[in-house]
């Protein structure tokens, strides 16, 4: 059995948890509105494990121990909290009480990924936002020959297009998922033709800020998540655009 360290993960927890997370774990009275809003819960023949707020039981359980817990009670939070709700958020527009569900969820995560635990592919994303800016590890001389290259193949086409970089006064920064550039570039050939005929006014940024995804959030690894977000308005703020695009 591994050790935690249940000073930690109680501090973690009672530092968060202000008034209104209390009041939420308070006033919830089970009455099970949320339960039809849940696809986890219709996919499961309605087993009553998978009502939402059910699935938050771990916070007050947790709380009332003082964080006092072993590795196999966090491995049954593990499990439900990330295989047994996504955080759509659809339980919270049913609650009477406008209980956000999915932000306790979130709240659990984030004190998992507090005891470094967290789905492993998440975990080499958030590794890799914090090296390179992406979540796939596309370096900047990567990114930039990749727009290069989807430029020469596009031209071929539409003969006279090309595709900025760095375009400082540009309408709009462009940001697409980094998944494009390593499996999916023909994603940014084809909004290079669209933007190109529509005559829009774009660019996309040759440093870090241009990935439009932010995994760290699923983990509630916040930090990251921040830097993110900073990562593209930084680089809008320097080149001077008015708008930020993202990809589908």
């Amino acid at each position: 059995m591994n050790e935690i360290n249940a000073q930690k993960v109680n501090d973690f927890l009672k530092t968060r948890i202000g008034a209104r997370f209390k009041t939420w774990l308070k006033i919830c009275t089970h009455c099970g509105m949320c339960a039809d809003t849940c696809h986890f819960y219709r996919a499961n023949d309605k087993d009553p494990k998978m009502i939402p707020s059910y699935k938050v039981r771990f916070l007050l359980d947790i709380l009332k121990k003082k964080g006092k817990v072993d590795k196999e009670y966090l491995d049954k939070v593990y499990s439900t909290v990330y295989h047994e709700c996504n955080m759509c958020r659809r339980c919270t527009h049913y609650c009477p009480f406008g209980i956000d569900i999915a932000l306790l969820i979130s709240l659990l995560r984030a004190m998992l990924f507090d005891q470094n635990i967290a789905p492993e592919g998440l975990r080499k994303a958030i590794e890799n936002y914090r090296q390179f800016g992406n979540q796939m590890a596309v370096t900047d001389e990567d990114w930039v020959d990749t727009i290069q290259w989807c430029e020469e193949e596009t031209a071929e086409e539409l003969v006279g297009l090309t595709i900025p970089i760095d375009k400082v006064g540009a309408k709009m920064l462009y940001t697409v998922n980094a998944r494009e550039p390593m499996f999916y570039p023909q994603d940014m050939m084809e909004a290079a033709k669209i933007f190109y005929v529509a005559g829009e006014d774009y660019t996309y940024s040759s440093k870090p800020g241009w990935d439009d995804t932010n995994l760290a959030m699923f983990c509630g690894d916040v930090k990251t998540a921040r830097t993110i977000v900073e990562n593209t308005f930084k680089r809008a703020d320097e080149l001077e655009v008015q708008q930020v695009g993202v990809t589908e």
